[in-house]
């Protein structure tokens, strides 16, 4: 087994080691072991899990086996386990009769963490191989098991061999365990089953077929290459813009410029801090991709941007539905077919459909149901290709009656930009060649043309001079210049030379004679009128260069592709301002008219047919998803989805390896290694964005399980080559899919793998700057300026600082179900909002009519117990506008102004809080205008060295 495949099967296990459902904080039931033998609970249990009458069987789980707790004095003690450690589980269905029966879908387990080979064996429970041929030799009998007596008898027979135990004994392996069984609702969903199918697959030697996923679970670092630079070459790859708006900033342009030098097998890490435009830098990857096929008149590509974070998937779905409109008085920025609205497409799980439709995303499955079957329904493609045709020829100002007519004469403006484009960027390339980016032509030309006429008067002078020099050596007695052989006629025709010399001939010595002088007149002459040749020459070629590219500026303008105020030849005299007119002009036109030209191959396009339709057949998914392609450039999904949407059946299932183009990962430092390792064989190319300085993922596996998981599947020999797993960040105990990407990928930027968006816009840079100086070591770019320098801020009149403190005297917080809460500081933070709400909300709205009032103002805590205390003392009118979460719900949004809760109390310190610094990173950078601490200063750590001792430095205080 080589190295690729161990690792296969590591993350594949590592998925597939159910960790014990946390049952302690659920509702549950104790039942009798009478009870599940027999099928049947008692009315007394039925009726506090029945709390209403549907009709329908509940899935519920039956924790047969629990590890006992042992009790001190003051506190449970578990042997190394949380409290209810359950180690055997039997998956159910239960009727409103109390009768039990097989589960339909799931079959019952033990989990990973309490079988052998684990590197704490005291908490071994039996034997993986054992498990694993107990479920291959009875796997099909619990599957078709139909009455509850064989499948409880199947499920008994597997605890006692794999235990080695009787299902009665109240010990395991030395283990004591509790009498009680358990019964509870089943509230999991196996998420995970689409992906386990795929990394099966993949171990039966499928994973070879897959470069890029061969890329990310290598077990060695990427040689570092040098950054590429821009240049006109590499702007001459950037040929696609979905925002017209703004050009792109520096480090978006550096990471577009690597991604168009990506080949398959290859992943670009970008991190991404808050605030830098990571959805700008998406969108473009995404335009870029787009244009760059309808030019090549290739299928569009097929594009997926994925997460395991909802939120994080939503809001790419919100990005590319509001893309904002940079012309006015023209159509070319509205879809020219129906039923599209945006260029991303959803791709839900069965429970988020009802979501998605009530916020308007476009959303689809594999059976095209929803966006794609309306869209292609014979009504909308009718009415599509009437608006199709009239909005062509609008826009081309020209009567157009065919599909065909349309591609073409779309297609040959497309050609027309990209070759007015090259030229532009050529063109310029010659001139900063010549003048180095230091002035515009224009300028250029004025001062080369003042130094020709320089040059000029220097022969004149020179001339002027030689014919001084003539007279002057005329008017010498000529027996003198007759007897200069002889030394002293030779002096006295040297010293009325000397006196003839000016100050400004200092090239000139006393010492020379008159055919010294003219010879090194001559030389001088000579040098300038080279000079002065050279100078003609350059200003004739800018002067043609100019002539070129405003020739081509007057076809654009012709053409109505830029406005004659767009571009001013004399004002670009850098790449830099050359590209900001490309990205919101011509790059941006490029991918509407590509967005037009695809919707004309969708019209003309063969569709699917009604019997085709919702089948999986490899030749339909591909017609399915090139033409959704056609509509939308990106599909939007979690990895829970992802693999499912990829598995065709052609006689046998097989999955489409390398189909996707360009698999983005978006929130990635949230997403772990082993959940979307397996998706990466189905692309060509990744771009994974993150910020390892965010809020971590939950991890599914403890390190100990880690540690055994990796030495069975033979990924590291011992424990102590686990270090080295977690370096290269394929542990999946700790680690991301933006740590694995900064491993694969071939490029660094401040001393860090990977590429680095450090234009920060969001926060006025009172707020960033905590950030900056707590993680991003002062690579961040705060670009917004100073609160108290921006007249326009709506909080200037309410004297709120922008990153401010507001003392609640506490001595101690306040503990409930594991959680803190801080009653006090809950009621001054809703005094204080209800003081003054109104005010800000007003204040704002004077600045910006259209902002929701709900992205006003939001209220960060780190526990659950003080959110649940706020909400119940916020009004019902303040609930609607204001929300309250935790840091890690905020994780991804922003607010104009951000109060956070410390609730530690003075005696309490704030371990909490200091534990990691992506809490506090996280919390402060949600806000743009004010982040306001409310709680008790004595709480913060007096070291400025941790989280919390940073921020105490960093405050205003504030009543």
């Amino acid at each position: 087994m080589d190295s690729n495949l161990r690792m296969t099967k590591y993350f594949r296990d590592s998925i597939a080691a159910k960790l014990p459902i946390d049952f302690k904080n659920s509702e549950y039931e104790i039942v009798s072991l009478e009870e599940v033998e027999l099928g049947k609970i008692s009315e007394n249990n039925l009726q506090k899990i029945f709390k209403e009458k549907s009709g329908n069987k509940l899935e519920v789980i039956i924790v047969a086996k629990t590890i006992k707790r042992i009790f001190t004095v003051q506190e449970g003690v578990n042997n190394n386990n949380d409290t209810l450690s359950g180690i055997f589980f039997i998956p159910a269905l239960l009727d409103e009769n109390g009768e039990l029966y097989p589960s339909e879908n799931k079959s019952p387990w033990i989990p990973r963490e309490y079988l052998y080979p684990i590197v704490d064996t005291t908490l071994a429970v039996g034997h993986l191989e054992a498990f694993d041929d107990f479920m291959t030799n009875h796997h099909n009998e619990l599957k078709n098991s139909t009455d509850w007596k064989t499948y409880f008898n199947l499920c008994k027979e597997m605890y006692e061999a794999v235990t080695g135990s009787k299902i009665t004994d109240q010990s395991v392996n030395g283990i004591e365990l509790e009498d009680k069984i358990y019964l509870l609702k089943d509230n999991s969903i196996v998420s995970t089953r689409s992906i386990l199918k795929l990394y099966d697959f993949l171990q039966e030697g499928d994973y070879l077929k897959s470069k890029l996923y061969l890329n990310f679970i290598k077990q060695e670092f990427s040689p570092i290459k040098p950054l590429i630079k821009n240049s006109i070459e590499e702007s001459k790859k950037h040929i696609g813009q979905m925002n017209g708006i703004h050009k792109l900033s520096p480090s978006q342009r550096e990471c577009l410029i690597h991604f168009n030098n990506m080949e398959d097998g290859d992943i670009l890490a970008v991190n991404g801090p808050p605030g830098t435009g990571k959805t700008t830098l998406l969108q473009s990857l995404v335009a870029n991709l787009y244009v760059e096929r309808a030019l090549k008149k290739e299928k569009p590509p097929l594009i997926v941007a994925s997460s395991t974070n909802n939120q994080a998937v939503t809001n790419i779905i919100e990005s590319f539905g509001k893309i904002t409109k940079k012309w006015k008085h023209s159509n070319l920025e509205n879809r020219w077919i129906e039923g599209v609205n945006s260029f991303a497409v959803y791709f839900p799980s069965t429970r988020k459909v009802n979501e998605a439709e009530k916020k308007g995303f476009q959303h689809t499955n594999q059976k095209g149901e929803n966006f794609f079957e309306r869209v292609e329904s014979d009504e909308n493609i009718q009415a599509s290709k009437e608006k199709f045709l009239r909005e062509c020829s609008h826009y081309f100002n020209t009567k157009i009656n065919t599909l065909n007519e349309c591609e073409d004469i779309i297609w040959q403006r497309l050609k027309e930009i990209k070759k007015y484009t090259d030229d532009i960027l050529q063109l310029f390339h010659e001139f900063f060649e010549i003048c180095n980016g230091e002035k515009s032509i224009n300028a250029f030309i004025q001062a080369i043309e003042k130094e020709i006429a320089a040059d000029r008067e220097k022969l004149d002078y020179i001339n002027h001079r030689k014919n001084e020099w003539q007279n002057e050596y005329r008017r010498i007695p000529f027996y003198y210049r007759w007897l200069k052989f002889i030394p002293t006629f030779k002096q006295k025709i040297l010293n009325r030379l000397s006196i003839f010399i000016s100050p400004e001939e200092d090239f000139l010595k006393e010492s020379m004679d008159i055919d010294e002088i003219f010879d090194k007149y001559s030389s001088i002459a000579k040098e300038v009128r080279t000079n002065l040749r050279e100078k003609e020459e350059v200003s004739k070629k800018v002067k043609a260069l100019k002539s070129s590219i405003q020739s081509v500026i007057d076809n654009l303008i012709n053409l109505k592709l830029i406005n004659r105020e767009d571009f001013k030849i004399s004002s670009k005299s850098k790449i830099d301002d050359l590209n900001k007119l490309l990205d919101t002009c011509l790059r941006y036109t490029s991918f509407w008219l590509s967005v037009h030209y695809y919707e004309c191959k969708w019209l003309k396009a063969k569709k699917l047919s009604a019997e085709q339709r919702g089948k999986n057949f490899k030749n339909v998914l591909e017609l399915f998803y090139e033409n959704l392609s056609m509509l939308t450039p990106c599909y939007v999904m979690t990895f829970y989805q992802l693999p499912k949407l990829f598995l065709a059946y052609d006689g046998v299932e097989q999955y489409l390896y390398n189909k996707i183009d360009l698999l983005i990962v978006d929130e990635a430092g949230q997403v772990t290694p082993e959940i979307a390792a397996c998706s990466f064989s189905l692309a060509k190319r990744a771009v994974v964005v993150g910020d390892i300085y965010q809020i971590e993922p939950v991890w599914n596996i403890n390190k100990s399980l880690d540690i055994s998981l990796a030495i069975a599947a033979k990924v590291i020999q011992n424990k102590d080559e686990f270090e080295k797993l977690r370096t290269l960040g394929l542990n999946t105990s700790e680690s991301s899919v933006m740590k694995v990407a900064c491993k694969s990928c071939q490029y660094e930027k401040f001393g860090e793998r990977g590429l680095f968006l450090s234009e920060h816009r969001r926060c006025y840079n009172d707020i960033i700057e905590y950030c900056n100086y707590l993680v991003y070591k002062g690579n961040l770019e705060p670009k917004r300026g100073y609160g108290r320098n921006d007249e326009k801020c709506p909080l200037r009149k309410l004297s709120i600082p922008h990153f401010g403190h507001y003392q609640v005297d506490s001595q101690k917080s306040s503990k409930r179900a594991g959680s803190r809460y801080n009653e006090k500081e809950a009621r001054e933070i809703v005094n204080w909002i209800m003081k003054n709400f109104e005010q800000i909300k007003a204040a704002y709205k004077a600045e910006f009519p259209t902002l929701n009032p709900k992205n006003i103002l939001g209220i960060i805590t780190p526990f659950k117990m003080q959110v649940a205390e706020i909400k119940k003392i916020l009004p019902e009118e303040l609930k609607k506008v204001v929300d309250v979460g935790t840091v890690h719900t905020f994780q991804g949004a922003e607010r104009n102004v951000i109060i956070m809760s410390t609730v530690y109390g003075k005696d309490d310190g704030c371990y909490f809080i200091d534990a990691k610094k992506s809490l506090l990173n996280v919390a402060v950078s949600r806000a743009k205008d004010s982040f306001l601490v409310f709680g008790e200063i004595g709480c913060l750590s007096n070291s400025e060295a941790t989280p919390s001792g940073l921020l105490k430095k960093m405050l205003t205080s504030f009543k």
